[in-house]
């Protein structure tokens, strides 16, 4: 096992933009003359371009091919490419080299391996690395004839590593969508006017919408010191935020407050959760836009107002009463006396 490539591997996890590094790797390790990593359209196999593909002809996952080559191959070569039609027949789930399933010599359109060998590839190892409905994430590495034994170090390398490279690109793939979906929900409260942030447990902002940043040049919401923590202006009431290390409660009158925060508390890891800090998701509307509390707010005591504004808020009664600091029992007893004060029968009813 490659050590070295392992620890490359666990850095392109972590951030999408180190696979370069990987495939240079590789190259270096084997021999290969150039390598890739593209997405493939299910049926056909064929290139599908990405952003960079569509803009300038090339990729940072394309490593080994000029522009031009890259830019001939896509305008001339994509639709005819042999390799792609054997990968219909012979799918590389696992390291598979091209020769073996179509032999360049067996072909009678010489195009495209007439353009590979004025590159100085004769031959392809290639394998999955991941496998959706439609589409597939192909890995190849390029054969130069001239360099001794490489298809025997490419292959063999490839045999020994790709599940390695699997699961590595599996895993910061699923981190880079789990990241676009938390974006996406951001900007989707942003079209409905809320603003909307992801702090961590002292109050720095990791995620964050526009309308968001719309506050921030506004005065509204500031980021304060060198870690940036969230702080709110004074139009700013604070709602459902037990345990919020921000500024305190309370600064803003309610009837006086131009925006409401409604924060909740929630666990960035569920196989720690209630043991490790919450981090914080803070949502900023204007006061009409939050349903009308009920009536009898007056009769709750302290402990049963910051536990209703928390359900208010949008927490689960169990995890808003650890967040003020009760016993799970002691919740569902307060939760109890809030409720019928209120008139309330259940969380739902308090939201």
């Amino acid at each position: 096992m490659d050590e070295q490539l392992a620890l490359l591997l666990i850095d392109a996890v972590k951030a999408p933009d180190k696979w370069p590094r990987v495939l240079h790797h590789v190259m270096a390790q084997t021999g290969a003359k150039a390598a890739m990593i593209t997405l493939r359209d299910g049926k056909t196999c064929q290139i599908i371009d990405d952003r960079e593909l569509e803009a300038q002809f090339h990729s940072p996952l394309i490593r080994g091919f000029s522009l031009d080559a890259v830019c001939h191959y896509l305008q001339e070569l994509r639709t005819i490419d042999p390799w792609a039609a054997a990968q219909q027949v012979d799918y590389p789930s696992r390291p598979l080299l091209m020769s073996s399933v179509c032999a360049p010599d067996a072909c009678p359109d010489q195009r495209f391996f007439s353009w590979l060998k004025g590159h100085g590839i004769t031959d392809s190892v290639v394998f999955e690395l991941e496998r959706m409905p439609s589409y597939w994430t192909a890995c190849n590495f390029f054969i130069d004839p001239e360099v001794a034994q490489a298809r025997e170090r490419v292959l063999d390398y490839a045999q020994t590593h790709y599940h390695l490279m699997q699961k590595a690109w599996q895993a910061g793939q699923h981190r880079q969508h789990d990241r676009q979906a938390g974006l996406a929900g951001l900007e989707h409260l942003a079209r409905i006017g809320v603003a909307a942030c992801v702090t961590t447990p002292s109050g720095e902002v990791l995620q964050a919408n526009k309308a968001f940043e719309s506050l921030l040049k506004h005065g509204d919401v500031a980021l304060i010191g060198p870690k940036k923590r969230l702080s709110f202006g004074n139009s700013v009431q604070l709602q459902g935020s037990p345990g919020w290390t921000g500024r305190p409660v309370g600064e803003c009158p309610a009837g006086e407050a131009t925006l409401i925060a409604s924060i909740m508390p929630f666990s960035p890891d569920p196989l720690y959760e209630g043991k490790r800090d919450a981090h914080w998701f803070v949502a900023l509307r204007q006061p009409d836009v939050l349903a009308a509390a009920p009536e009898g707010l007056e009769r709750l005591t302290d402990q049963e107002r910051r536990l209703f504004e928390a359900v208010r808020a949008g927490a689960k009664v169990s995890e808003a009463g650890a967040a003020i600091g009760l016993k799970r029992s002691r919740t569902f007893d307060v939760w109890a006396s809030a409720k019928a004060k209120l008139g309330i029968v259940n969380a739902y009813r308090a939201r």
